[in-house]
């Protein structure tokens, strides 16, 4: 509303210059210093009706853009990092860390050094503690086995190892207990089985990870020789055994 007003004193300035410059009405008779007055008075409409310059109108001032970088970034920060999936079966779950485990008879020492390897490499995060004995009830538990499968000729890919959790829910006065009596075995028919990278593969799916599309991960579904655990590999078991 002032913006409107002081328009109209503008203008109003503007007819009565003319008046003076015309010589008509009565302000005739007024003085050349007042038709300079009305020059002045015209620059300064113009400049009114002139459109914002860039500065003003189009560009961010400094102090502005250095806010908005930081907000971005703050942003950014606070986005999820992505994880390696977990099984469906314990995906909501909160698993206890601590498993006992054991040896099936069938298993020969290659299989049993094999798979101790990769108990020291998942110990190694904190996030999973597996020990050897036999669990009481109700408590987590792996059993490491064998089994043989030959594959077709004509088939392009070889099964070295199968492993997964089974999870069982049961009812006490604390509430709902969740536990895990997983299971990780070794196809002995083929002697790549006794790899490491095999073993950690097979035990990270009895803790629960399932595959993952990222090649650096050691859940991927071909087996690439990797027995470290990716930064998505430690954050997926996170979600599974969240202190």
């Amino acid at each position: 509303m002032k913006v409107v007003r002081r328009l109209l004193v503008l203008l109003a300035l503007v007819v009565a210059v003319m008046a003076v410059k015309d010589g008509w009405g009565p302000l005739a008779g007024v003085s050349k210093q007042v038709t300079a007055m009305g020059n002045a008075v015209e620059r300064q409409v113009h400049r009114q009706f002139q459109p914002d310059t860039p500065s003003d109108a189009g560009q961010a001032s400094p102090q502005k853009v250095t806010d908005l970088r930081a907000s971005s970034s703050r942003r950014a920060a606070h986005k999820a990092k992505p994880h390696t999936p977990v099984e469906p079966v314990v995906a909501g779950l909160k698993l206890k860390k601590t498993y006992h485990y054991r040896f099936t008879a069938t298993m020969p020492p290659a299989g049993r050094q094999t798979f101790k390897r990769a108990i020291r490499i998942y110990n190694r995060t904190g996030i999973v503690h597996l020990v050897p004995g036999l669990a009481k009830h109700g408590k987590n538990r792996i059993t490491f086995g064998t089994y043989r499968k030959q594959v077709g000729h004509n088939q392009t890919s070889v099964e070295l190892g199968r492993g997964g959790p089974g999870i069982t829910q049961t009812v006490s006065i604390h509430g709902i207990v969740v536990h895990n009596h997983a299971k990780a075995s070794l196809n002995t028919e083929y002697a790549l089985a006794y790899g490491d990278s095999i073993a950690v593969h097979e035990l990270g799916h009895a803790l629960g990870l399932d595959h993952s599309m990222n090649r650096h991960s050691v859940m991927y579904p071909l087996d690439q020789g990797k027995v470290k655990l990716s930064h998505a590999d430690i954050r997926g078991l996170k979600r599974i055994y969240r202190s």
